[in-house]
């Protein structure tokens, strides 16, 4: 794959400069699935972003109230005052559930109400997706189908990267239903590539049956963590050891990508991966914000560190952010250091997000331009769940 800053995005930029864009949706769509996001230094990527972020901040005050009036209010925070990313920076943190502090938290909120999460100013049919809700009460998002166009357009790019091309042909086991597989296979769509979906009836020998009938090679699946002393999980659905077990060999022959969705690449997959000679690609997302984060197949540079649970973080159509609290201010981690996954909510008509911490740590292992793979993101790595999430901000950041 050529990366390059393509035309259109340039005539993107020329037209940002102007001051053509008042609101981040006049952009056209196809700019969102553009390499030159991962090609641009990193100062102009935070100017755009921040740019189209005054107007989602000062949006947010006007028609997600519940959760964002006082807070800004008593902060005297408008999207119109954030001149610098220093002024982002002292934005408070989202979060999902209450604190010690007094902090109100977004879940007990969408107790008493879910539509609290639903923009006021929405005039257009939207799609409700929930978070897991692994805590308590599921978190709605409100997306509307620009929303879904705007991120599966993005999604794309990281198929790319993940080196799957036009002509592909895809299998695909993740519920069609969940926003991850919506998206997946519209995503897909936009890359060219062929998709087969699995049947809720479909077993793992079914699959790679239709695996080996269709030529596919290209495998969308899952696989959690499993007991050390089991070979696989046990209970209902389709993983990546069951398909293994199904027919290992097919899989070894035809797959030219495997990309795992919805957990931490696990030793095991990685494995099985490389004894196959296989590129294991996975991409961060959640039901909020799709895409964050993904690592690359796209050429074959032994040198590169975006592999296995590095990932090359992905701007636009959000911004994502690994932050450190400091004196009441959550700010960019430093290369190395523990932080906290973090990311607004830029392009978005439905639920806005600004500063959310979904409760993951992660870490910057390298920092803008330090990759040889030819993308210039920054890339995070450790992303995993923080056992209690809102015990990590104190007084002064969160949303009450």
């Amino acid at each position: 794959m050529e990366l390059k800053v393509d035309e259109g995005f340039k005539e993107f930029l020329e037209d940002f400069e102007t001051g053509k864009y008042e609101t981040p949706l006049q952009v056209p769509v196809g700019v969102w699935g553009s390499t030159a996001w991962e090609l641009i230094d990193r100062k102009t990527m935070l100017e755009i972003l921040l740019q189209f972020t005054k107007w989602q901040v000062d949006r947010a005050v006007k028609v997600m109230p519940s959760l964002y009036r006082k807070a800004y209010a008593d902060r005297k925070i408008t999207g119109r005052g954030l001149k610098t990313m220093d002024d982002f920076y002292h934005l408070p943190a989202l979060i999902k559930d209450a604190t010690e502090n007094g902090g109100m938290g977004i879940r007990e909120k969408v107790k008493q109400d879910p539509y609290v999460m639903r923009p006021n100013d929405l005039k257009c049919a939207t799609f409700v997706y929930k978070s897991g809700g692994t805590r308590g009460v599921p978190t709605p998002t409100f997306i509307t189908r620009l929303d879904r166009e705007i991120e599966s357009t993005a999604w794309s790019r990281g198929t790319r990267y993940e080196g799957i091309t036009a002509g592909d042909v895809a299998f695909i086991t993740y519920n069609p239903t969940h926003k991850g597989g919506e998206e997946m296979k519209e995503s897909l769509e936009k890359a060219g590539v062929t998709c087969i979906l699995k049947r809720t009836n479909e077993e793992a020998e079914d699959v790679i049956k239709i695996i080996k009938d269709y030529g596919v090679n290209v495998l969308y699946t899952v696989q959690g963590p499993v007991n050390e002393a089991e070979a696989q999980q046990k209970g209902p659905g389709v993983n990546l050891l069951k398909l293994v077990e199904a027919g290992g060999d097919v899989l070894a022959k035809q797959i030219r990508v495997l990309f795992l969705g919805g957990y931490r690449l696990i030793p095991e997959a990685l494995e099985w991966t490389k004894s196959a000679h296989m590129p294991l690609v996975t991409l961060l997302g959640s039901s909020e914000a799709i895409p964050q984060a993904t690592n690359t197949a796209f050429n074959n540079d032994a040198n590169r560190f975006c592999t296995e649970n590095n990932l090359h973080v992905l701007n636009g159509p959000h911004l994502i952010e690994v932050v450190k609290e400091e004196s009441g201010v959550l700010v960019p981690a430093k290369k190395g250091e523990p932080g906290i996954l973090a990311y607004t909510t830029v392009a978005r008509e439905g639920t806005i997000y600004l500063r959310y911490l979904p409760g993951d740590s992660a870490m910057v292992l390298k920092n803008h331009g330090e990759c040889s793979c030819g993308l210039k993101s920054e890339i995070i790595t450790d992303v995993g769940r923080i056992d209690v999430p809102e015990d990590v901000v104190q007084t002064g950041c969160c949303i009450g």
